[in-house]
């Protein structure tokens, strides 16, 4: 499902067709095939792609006193029939998706997601119970905003669906728009820039009923697995293949696929893994280049990362649209602003993907799922024998030590200087505080760095509501399953310069690409900044919109002749304040 919202009176009374009518207006302005379900209180509008996929033809779907909508596909399928089967009616054997969910709602009622895995934004409206719940995948991978007004509740994949609510208010949340002025997102996990529109974090499931506040309650924790030891490296080779694999095929379910590929370790791997799990399915690449702007040896690897998986690839030129250029037109501007500067390039790459498949691949974050714990962390965690051995394996194989971590470092470093100085002097108030992390006693880096607010963000982006193509993100390498199996093999050599992905690769993917270090875009922002202020971008006029937040001259001083770095975070005031004139020309 590209996009859907659903609205329900909780005191069971009709809904009128007004509501339906405006719950349909934003929806029906996204491309797809528009349909629409009513049923006394509750209605649900949908955008499905014209490309029928199997995990969400039959959305929204009525079924034992229940009605599923949402946008869903559900994995680990065997696993979940297999629950569903103690006790069950046999009826879980040929479910589909949308028939999974509503036998686990009925099964485990609001507890129904914590036995979910995949990308989904839930909604199930339970009549006899008068009770309505709604679930979002673990990494948040698809958005889930809500809203109510007495009795009547909106739900959709975006706020503009939402807030179609009648009587709902269109009050600014003040915090909000200061955070993204401040960090480049909303740090609240549960709210949006509007202060009536909430989302639905990551891992959580909401619960309405009609006399009975808000429950919002954390369905899903980052995976702390017993340990998983193999005496040959075969063996964690070959789980490591079945896992991923399994991860890959299950979002392939389409007779075609795109990725978008780099140079790098992340995306060949998934686009290699896709190649040999499921090779009926259609795959293609697209690789966007800036051949002026920061030439990389990704040009020429991706291309043999191609050849020799044999998938055909299709080439973008981002060179020529300057930073920003998505706000040349205000009628294609996101639901609440994004600090995405590059959202056009964006949009174009999305739209390339759609006219190849409906579902696309991305390749973050493997940095991330493949961060190694310090050496503190691992002598807290490990058996000191099994730490002592694996560093010396490591410097005998590598000529080189594992990375130590300087977590020891960056703390004394914080007593010594105090807070580190923000990179937003302009904004005439303290940024909102950071959201808090999450813990996690084997990876903490990673667990904090993938629960970070500004996976929401990028989620957001991704979203057909943002970037107006019918094509679904997703990406394999945050899947739970991943993680935890990452979590449980030891961190010396696998998480050591993604040793576990190039040694499962060496036989399939091209030498120099096995070989090839991580390699940033040496002066790509430098010369983005550049070319914004080359093309008149400096003399951008800042409206006094966004003067309750910020020092609009000092904002225009750093946006000619500030640091290419400080030019980033002051775009930021530019796509808030494009946004605010939007708003003001919806509300006029």
């Amino acid at each position: 499902m590209l996009a859907f919202g659903a609205v329900v009176d909780l005191s069971l009374d009709p809904l009128a067709a007004d509501s339906i009518e405006r719950l349909t207006r934003p929806v029906a302005a996204l491309p797809g095939r528009l349909g629409q379900h009513v049923a006394g209180e509750f209605a649900a509008v949908h955008v499905a792609d014209e490309r029928t996929r199997s995990f969400d033809a039959d959305l929204p779907l009525r079924a034992d006193g229940l009605v599923v909508a949402g946008a869903l596909r559900i994995d680990a399928q065997r696993d979940l029939r297999t629950k569903l089967s103690a006790g069950g009616s046999g009826s879980e054997t040929s479910a589909s998706d949308a028939e999974l969910v509503a036998l686990a709602a009925r099964r485990w009622s609001d507890r129904f997601a914590e036995h979910l895995l995949g990308d989904y934004a839930i909604v199930v409206w339970d009549r006899a119970r008068g009770q309505l719940m709604a679930a979002r995948d673990p990494l948040g991978n698809r958005q889930l905003y809500w809203a109510r007004v007495g009795s009547r509740v909106a739900l959709g994949s975006s706020v503009d669906i939402v807030r179609a609510l009648p009587g709902l208010s269109s009050e600014l949340d003040d915090e909000a728009i200061a955070s993204v002025l401040g960090h480049g997102w909303v740090e609240r996990a549960d709210a949006t820039v509007l202060r009536d529109v909430h989302r639905v974090p990551a891992g959580h499931t909401l619960v309405l009923a009609r006399d009975a506040p808000a429950r919002l309650r954390r369905h899903w924790e980052f995976p702390v697995p017993a340990p998983l030891r193999f005496a040959r490296e075969e063996d964690y080779l070959g789980r490591f293949a079945e896992v991923l694999g399994d991860v890959v095929g299950d979002r392939l379910r389409s007779s075609s696929a795109t990725i978008f590929l780099s140079g790098g370790m992340d995306s060949s791997t998934l686009a290699a893994t896709a190649r040999q799990s499921v090779p009926a399915v259609t795959l293609r690449a697209i690789t966007s280049v800036q051949p002026t702007l920061a030439p990389s040896d990704d040009d020429h690897l991706s291309a043999a990362i191609a050849r020799r998986l044999g998938i055909e690839q299709t080439v973008l030129d981002e060179d020529t649209r300057p930073a920003l250029a998505y706000l040349e037109a205000p009628g294609a501007l996101p639901a609440q602003p994004l600090d995405e500067p590059d959202l056009a390039d964006l949009r174009v790459g999305a739209a390339v993907a759609a006219r190849q498949a409906p579902v696309a691949l991305f390749g973050e974050d493997g940095d991330m799922l493949l961060r190694p714990p310090s050496l503190f962390r691992q002598l807290r965690t490990q058996p000191l024998h099994e730490v002592v051995g694996s560093w010396l394996r490591f410097r005998t194989a590598a000529g080189r030590w594992p990375w130590v971590g300087l977590e020891w470092r960056r703390r004394l470093s914080r007593l010594w200087r105090g807070a580190p100085t923000p990179g937003t002097p302009w904004l005439r108030r303290p940024r909102p505080p950071a959201r808090p992390r999450a813990e996690h006693p084997l990876r903490p880096l990673t667990a904090r760095a993938l629960s970070s607010p500004q996976w929401d963000a990028l989620y957001e982006a991704f979203e057909p509501a943002t970037t107006r193509a019918s094509v679904l993100f997703t990406l394999p390498l945050t899947d739970p399953r991943l993680l935890a199996f990452v979590f449980s093999i030891p961190p010396v050599p696998w998480c050591q310069d993604k040793q576990l992905f190039r040694r499962a690769m060496r036989d399939t993917l091209p030498p120099e690409v096995l070989a090839r270090r991580k390699t940033p875009l040496e002066g790509y922002l430098e010369a983005r900044v550049a070319q914004w202020r080359a093309a008149g971008g400096a003399d951008t006029v800042i409206s006094d919109r966004v003067a309750a937040w910020v020092n609009i001259p000092a904002v225009r001083e750093v946006l000619r002749t500030g640091s290419a770095y400080e030019a980033l975070d002051a775009w930021r005031v530019v796509q808030v304040d494009a946004w605010l004139s939007r708003e003001d020309a919806r509300r006029a």
